[in-house]
């Protein structure tokens, strides 16, 4: 009978998380220039969801250590954010991540160098009551699958290679681009299917926002907006997560740009202002004898740009830079 409450509860316990859906959603691994402290995984599930017996791990895929588990983080008494999400980075490198995010803040990634591997990886998520330990080997018969301790569950999985023909990723998903191993990986806002390739696009990146163009998945969405947001719901995705953007009778174009910017609108715009992702005023200006403005000299990534109309209102609306 106690062996059959046991199981029981595990099942329970088990259903909670798969209920939740907990899934990987965002992976940037190479930040251009140092790592540090600009590593990070984002994760998204059911809003208000408290996870036990939760571990965010990475193992290696290198053919001569496959299956070592490289990083293992318990997400214990962790409660997914009211917008759904959990940033696991560091503070250092991101000290404005929205209050609806739960922020995991681990100094691993501050480690000088980077601390997550930009060879062959998986990243997964395991569900298991006993703990995952971190340099343990998770594939000690080297045979391509997963050791994990008995009840143990995979929540997701997603990874790539270096090339190594007898590299090893776990969980089925590798993910490919046109040429060299990818900096960086989005899962589609809409797509919240687990161990799916099509449910991702991945590449290298400029700068925290913006992709190479020369180096990215074939199915990267050319035509929308993209780029990373950390600790905010991905793009493309129609808007979503940023909750302060509102319908505006205006437009801006072109959308991207990489120098100058018209600003449309039925009713006059007197001032225009443009924000970094982390909140920061970066340009200001006064609209009065044109409605163009020089943006050329702001780094390439995803800004929020807010214009002040004649009356009083404010409205807000997003703005890619490339260069």
């Amino acid at each position: 009978m106690a062996l059959r409450i046991i199981q029981i509860a595990c099942f329970t316990i088990i259903s909670t998380f798969l209920n939740a859906q907990l899934l990987l959603n965002e992976i940037l691994v190479n930040p251009p220039g140092s790592d540090n402290p600009f590593e990070f995984i984002e994760l998204r599930g059911t809003p208000g969801t408290t996870l036990n017996n939760v571990f965010l791990c990475v193992f290696e895929g290198d053919s001569a250590s496959a299956g070592n588990c490289d990083l293992s983080i318990p997400l214990n008494d962790v409660t997914i954010g009211s917008n759904g999400l959990i940033f696991v980075g560091t503070s250092i490198g991101y000290p404005n991540i929205p209050s609806e995010t739960y922020f995991k803040d681990t100094l691993l990634f501050a480690i000088p160098g980077g601390y997550l591997e930009n060879g062959s990886t998986t990243f997964a998520l395991v569900f298991s009551t006993v703990n995952i330990i971190e340099d343990a080997d998770y594939d000690f018969d080297n045979d391509g699958n997963l050791d994990l301790p008995q009840g143990a569950v995979l929540l997701d999985a997603v990874g790539w290679t270096n090339g190594d023909p007898y590299a090893v990723i776990y969980g089925g998903v590798v993910l490919t681009q046109s040429q060299g191993t990818p900096d960086a990986a989005v899962r589609f806002y809409d797509n919240m299917t687990p161990f799916s390739k099509p449910a991702w696009y991945n590449g290298d990146v400029f700068d925290l926002n913006t992709f190479d163009p020369l180096e990215i998945s074939d199915n990267f969405p050319f035509g929308e907006e993209t780029g990373l947001t950390p600790g905010n719901h991905n793009i493309p995705n129609g808007g979503v997560g940023f909750a302060d953007f509102i319908s505006a009778p205006f437009n801006c174009y072109p959308n991207p740009t990489k120098d100058f910017l018209t600003i449309s609108s039925e009713t006059n715009v007197e001032q225009v202002r443009i924000y970094s992702l982390t909140g920061s005023l970066v340009k200001n200006e006064n609209l009065f004898l044109t409605n163009t403005i020089f943006v050329g000299d702001l780094p390439a990534g995803c800004y929020s740009i807010e214009v002040s109309l004649n009356g009083g209102q404010i409205k807000k609306n997003k703005l890619i830079i490339y260069h």
